[in-house]
């Protein structure tokens, strides 16, 4: 919710870089950070036992976001979620014993408990795009949470077996957040580029609707010498009525024909909402 850094022209969170292969790399949208180390009682399944077994459980990232990036493809990437649901996202680490199962972690929000669902169910692939692969007994990696948006709390506590980690301010005041729209109102590349310099995609999103909100993009690119390629997730936080305008730097190297020297970018949004950009590369001005 990481060249690897893309230039930003406006404030917005961008995830990492990792263009025509897919891989688990860092996240830069981190919420919040802690590091607990928990006696607690477990089993090998989701019920805790009487046996007393210290867990080593260590927060590295709590991210809010109202849509997931994800594989919708062996090579390229999408978003999942809909209007009335967000996620919190939850990287676990551990420096030591970690006997949790996946399902002794929740999210409370006063009375009401909201535990962690497969990245698999929620979006066909194993794993996030910019985060950790998925959580497992013993070594840690991502949970997701989905939550009704908006939330009405005044706090929201992570929890696991003999401790919890209160969100920050910040994450509450995101998950109470209702439903937004958003446009991209430009989308736009240079007609060619010359082999070897650099270009630059331009994308402004404007949020049309009343709520402040984030914007959740997922960029790919086919070409050259590529079919297709995962390029970035993209999150950008934009004011109600107001736009926001992000930035993508490419260089192209190629030695294919002329006919095959030309490039996209595609990049999706919730709704099946898809915008495309082409460009060829030529061998001078």
């Amino acid at each position: 919710m990481s060249s690897r850094r893309d230039v930003l022209s406006s404030s917005g969170a961008v995830l990492a870089l990792l263009a025509g292969c897919l891989g688990g790399p860092p996240t830069d949208l981190a919420a919040s950070q802690t590091e607990t180390r928990t006696p607690t009682n477990t089993e090998a399944s989701a019920t805790p036992t009487t046996t007393e077994v210290e867990a080593d459980v260590r927060l590295r990232d709590v991210t809010v976001t109202p849509s997931l990036a994800a594989p919708n493809s062996p090579d390229s990437i999408g978003t999942y979620g809909d209007a009335e649901e967000q996620y919190v996202v939850v990287e676990v680490g551990t420096r030591g014993p970690l006997p949790l199962n996946a399902a002794e972690f929740a999210v409370a929000v006063d009375e009401t408990t909201f535990g962690p669902r497969s990245v698999r169910d929620l979006t066909g692939y194993g794993w996030l795009w910019g985060f950790d692969g998925a959580y497992e007994r013993g070594s840690g990696g991502t949970l997701v949470f989905p939550l009704p948006k908006p939330l009405d709390a005044d706090t929201t506590t992570l929890r696991w077996p003999g401790d919890e980690h209160r969100l920050s301010d910040d994450a509450v005041v995101r998950l109470s957040r209702p439903p937004t729209a958003f446009s991209v109102t430009e989308f736009s590349a240079p007609e060619t580029v010359v082999n070897g310099q650099q270009m630059t995609l331009t994308v402004t999103v404007e949020n049309t609707g009343d709520a402040d909100g984030t914007f959740v993009g997922a960029l790919n690119r086919t070409g050259p010498e590529v079919a297709y390629a995962p390029v970035e997730a993209v999150s950008l936080d934009v004011a109600a009525g107001e736009s926001t305008t992000w930035t993508h730097s490419f260089t192209p190297s190629t030695s294919v024909p002329d006919d095959g020297r030309s490039f996209d970018f595609v990049m999706h949004w919730r709704d099946g909402e898809t915008v495309r950009t082409r460009t060829e590369v030529v061998e001078s001005e």
